[in-house]
């Protein structure tokens, strides 16, 4: 036993095994089949007793307040152990789509405070609108007790006016969901167990290296993950602007995968399953990981967290890297880190406006920077290729940022016009355009397709730009939300004055010294970015006299947008004037002071937007894609559909009424397979539920098909004369689409390799 211990590999080697054999043994835990059944017959009328401060039973299926004040209706109880349950309810209701007024869930009896806050279960308030008479939901049971089915009117005035009439209920334990969710959860914690054994036990003394003289660093880096994702210990998500549209995004991504498609270009789910192709027209890159987490059984809301936390350690470790090498000097890049990472904007895009994309295309602002920084300045051979990563990352995130792009990097390059004409700055700039396109041939040549043939909508936002900014006040300080039902809005902030003052005073004295004319055009371009943010003047001149430029800014839908620019200048601004503070020996010590105070009004302010975020904002929970499925247009949406049709053609269709028939056998995503049988002697239409972006296809007994878009915007199939049988319709992705991937694929690991032979 003493030799085992002495051998460190032996010890890491029982290790695994131990984990291998519980692994095993967990999922046998969960190997079990578990379902309830309950008819109209079973089901109970609960209402609170105001007089006997206790819930009054009484049996019953029908729950209408003018009946039994407050009353509702839920299932016996029934024990349930630890796992994912399905729960199908059947009813009628005169209910909208508002699951506020009238909703479903699994309640555990026994935690009767009002907000159930032991946390037994993950169970969404489901609503029970009158156009469906079935809803199901999945439930994350926690710990093994008494739980009911809860359904009917909320028993508040909310619930008024409106009645169910219960037809069952069936809650049905999903095993197989059950054993991979588990056992990922504990696979993932055996992993860190192990991976903290490995560097302990067998890299000892390069793991003491690695982090020597960077507690510091660590600590700083930490605190700002932690500070930026402190909204998300709650039990709930809080809203934003935007969080329904992404949180769709997420929970459908998986669905795709597993009907084949990858990358993902049509999210399945969307339109209570006809589809949406927001894969085409919006950067999934980053989601990926999340959608998985998702498939492997965790809740849409775990996952959203993850992408959350993910996406700030991500911000914070680009910005500590890029601005530290702009800066040359570490320090500065951490103090920059924090700065970018808790700026005003960036937090109220993530908590206030969840918008997931422009948040994330945010990250790699600093690597183009960067890569800008070093191309002006001859630093690296390769800066083309950091330069070229930044924007792809961004358009792998968010077109609308990349749009922007588009418009400030001919402008940074204008004004700096006296070197952006020397061969080697113009060289690497034309292979880093390059390199860009190839990267992004995997997204360009899809979104094209689908853009010139007009199979989607493109921007729907075509407001009045010089209406749709903020005024300039706004930029420095804290403003809540006008209807409080989300974070309030932070612009720039105290900090951005503080660093204006500082490079005012740098260039005044000229301590840029030669770098003096280069740097005032530069802060007078990074002030018309901020400008540009605001109301003005300047957009409606735009539309009266250059209307081809202000439709072609309208792509941009809102000039605050600018203000990521903004930000990411501002903290450019910062990194440049106390990189040349600090090296100066002397006033090294008053730097780090400067650079105390900015990085702690930045987190001030901060904190007042992320309080009000849990104090405010409205909390709400999105375990299942229950809430998810129903009706959303926005801009990737095919144009002129009729989106009645999701929920009254479910099935297959077939219009003209000549003694064929079609129906659903299984439906996977956007894959369906289909039974038909089609006596006539005549070709047959059927069309299926799911909208009709080009290319998808059909077979039916090895042999292809016609796959169309119908006249009602569907995807219609032709069935032959005399077919009986199975056919499979699914979405298949044309070979340019395949060879653009490929060579994206392939300048990917070029450039990746020309990074590693650098190092080397």
């Amino acid at each position: 036993m003493k030799t085992l211990f002495r051998n460190k590999k032996r010890i890491i080697i029982a290790v695994i095994i131990l984990e291998l054999v519980l692994l095993v043994l967990n999922a046998f835990r969960f190997n079990r089949n578990e379902s309830y059944s309950f008819s109209q017959d079973d089901l109970l009328l609960e209402n609170y007793n105001y007089e006997t401060k206790a819930y009054d039973h009484i049996s019953g299926f029908y729950a209408e307040h003018s009946t039994i004040s407050e009353a509702y209706i839920v299932t016996p109880p029934m024990h349930l152990k630890k796992g994912i349950y399905n729960v199908a309810v059947t009813y009628e209701s005169n209910a909208d789509d508002n699951w506020h007024a009238c909703y479903t869930t699994l309640d555990p009896c026994k935690d009767l405070s009002q907000n159930r806050t032991a946390n037994l279960v993950y169970s969404d308030h489901v609503a029970m609108p009158g156009d469906r008479n079935v809803v199901t939901y999945d439930s994350w049971v926690r710990y093994g007790t008494d739980f009911e089915v809860r359904l009917g009117p909320d028993s508040s005035i909310e619930g008024d006016n409106i009645y169910v009439l219960a037809q069952g209920a069936d809650i049905t334990y999903l095993r197989g969901r059950t054993i991979i969710y588990e056992t990922t959860k504990l696979f993932l914690a055996f992993l860190v167990i192990t991976i903290l054994l490995y560097l302990i036990l067998i890299k000892k003394e390069e793991t003491k290296r690695f982090f020597e003289g960077k507690a510091l660093t660590f600590a700083v880096l930490l605190f700002t993950i932690l500070f930026s994702s402190y909204p998300l210990l709650g039990k709930c998500l809080y809203f934003g602007d935007d969080i329904h549209y992404h949180l769709r995004r997420i929970a459908f991504m998986g669905d795709a995968i597993l009907s084949g498609q990858f990358p993902v270009h049509i999210l399945p789910g969307w339109d209570n399953g006809y589809g949406y192709a927001a894969g085409v027209g919006y950067g999934d890159l980053l989601l990926y990981p999340s959608a998985i987490l998702v498939m492997l059984g965790f809740t849409i809301q775990a996952s959203y967290k993850f992408f959350i936390v993910f996406i700030n350690a991500l911000t914070a470790l680009v910005a500590y890297y890029s601005f530290g090498k702009i800066a040359d000097d570490k320090k500065v890049g951490l103090a920059s880190s924090v700065l970018f990472t808790l700026i005003g904007f960036r937090l109220h895009s993530v908590y206030s406006g969840a918008t997931v994309g422009e948040f994330s295309a945010f990250t790699f602002l600093p690597l183009i920077l960067l890569g800008l920084w070093e191309i002006y300045n001859k630093k690296d051979k390769n800066a083309y290729i950091k330069f070229a990563l930044g924007v792809t990352l961004t358009l792998s995130c968010h077109v609308l940022s990349t749009f922007i792009l588009a418009l400030v990097i001919p402008l940074f390059c204008l004004v700096l016009i006296e070197k952006t004409f020397r061969k080697e700055v113009l060289i690497s700039l034309f292979k880093a355009l390059a390199a860009i396109v190839v990267l992004n041939l995997h997204f360009i040549v899809p979104l094209a397709d689908y853009m010139i043939s007009k199979d989607v909508k493109g921007n729907t936002v075509h407001g009045m730009l010089w209406n749709s900014g903020r005024d300039l006040v706004t930029f420095f300080s804290y403003f809540q939300a006008s209807f409080f039902d989300t974070g309030g809005f932070l612009g720039l902030g105290l900090p951005f004055l503080a660093i204006l003052s500082v490079v005012l005073g740098f260039i005044i004295c000229g301590k840029f010294k030669d770098r003096t004319w280069a740097y005032t055009r530069l802060l007078i371009l990074s002030l018309v970015f901020v400008f540009l943010s605001t109301n003005s003047m300047f957009y409606y001149i735009l539309m009266q006299d250059a209307p081809v430029i202000y439709k072609l800014l309208g792509n941009m839908q809102f000039p605050w947008h600018f203000l990521n620019v903004s930000c990411a200048m501002t903290v450019f601004w910062f990194a440049i004037t106390m990189g040349d503070v600090v090296k100066d020996g002397q006033k090294r010590i008053a730097g780090f002071v400067a650079m105390a105070i900015i990085c702690v009004f930045c987190v001030i302010q901060g904190e007042a937007l992320l309080k009000d975020v849990v104090t405010v904002a409205n909390p709400i929970t999105m375990y299942d894609d229950a809430e998810l499925s129903g009706p959303m247009s926005a801009e990737f949406s095919m144009a002129g559909i009729d989106q009645s049709l999701i929920m009254s053609e479910t099935d297959m269709v077939i219009r003209d009424d000549v003694g064929a028939t079609a129906s659903i056998i299984k439906k996977v995503g956007t894959t369906i397979y289909a039974q038909v049988d089609n006596p006539t002697d005549s070709t047959v239409v059927t069309e299926a539920p799911l909208w009709g972006y080009r290319y998808y296809a059909a077979k039916a007994g090895g042999k292809k098909l016609r796959a169309f878009r119908a006249d009602s915007m569907k995807v219609a199939v032709e069935i032959p004369a005399g077919y009986s049988g199975k056919i499979k319709i699914w979405y298949r992705e044309p070979w340019s689409w395949r060879l653009a991937e490929i060579l994206s694929l392939a300048a990917l690991i070029y450039v990746i390799r020309q990074l590693f032979l650098e190092k080397k």
